[in-house]
């Protein structure tokens, strides 16, 4: 039998044409590699930072019940947009203003909140010492214009710099220093002291 030299040419291209389709695509293959990779070091440099976060995000939106979609939202933000971390830069200082832009974002959307007053509680509480007087300052720090309590509590709480506060929210040093004394002057007015 005598095998047609055309028909074994055009069986030789359909065959290689399926082999090509069953080959694994090495691109797809390789970005998928490097997301993982991009993933597992996200979660290596956001791990020790997820409950101070959390924290910051609760105390800027007021203990509001929000505050965990805030912090989701926050977190996959981060990691959709790691790939435009700079090495160079603070991990920290980068993940708090995707934070702080969130905070904002929630504020944009819900104009018409309402904060619930807890004066009547704390003007009750009597601090004995330091640790106490802290928390009570923070319990009054909570009572602040949004900006002054999220400023305030990067500075006071998350323990950033003026300058760190500054790239985070964006906002100059002086304005940063004119909100933290606004801050202060608010709180020293709801103590009473």
């Amino acid at each position: 039998m005598k095998i047609n030299e055309a028909c074994l040419d055009n069986s030789s291209s359909f065959i290689l044409d399926k082999e090509e389709k069953l080959r694994p695509d090495i691109s797809r293959m390789k970005r998928n590699e490097e997301l993982e990779a991009a993933g597992i070091l996200f979660w290596e440099l956001a791990s020790p930072h997820k409950q101070k976060l959390y924290n910051f995000i609760l105390k800027s939106l007021n203990y509001s019940e929000v505050a965990d979609d805030v912090f989701q939202e926050t977190v996959l933000r981060a990691l959709k947009y790691f790939k435009s971390f700079k090495t160079g830069k603070s991990f920290t200082t980068w993940l708090y203003t995707i934070a702080h832009n969130e905070i904002k974002r929630h504020y944009k959307q819900n104009k018409k909140r309402t904060l619930i007053s807890d004066m009547d509680r704390l003007r009750g509480t009597k601090a004995n010492n330091s640790q106490e007087l802290a928390k009570e300052v923070y319990r009054y720090a909570e009572q602040l214009k949004p900006k002054q309590r999220e400023v305030f509590f990067l500075f006071y709480y998350s323990g950033f710099t003026i300058s760190e506060v500054s790239r985070i929210v964006g906002l100059k040093t002086g304005n940063i220093k004119f909100i933290l004394n606004q801050a202060r002057s608010s709180i020293k007015k709801l103590i009473g002291e």
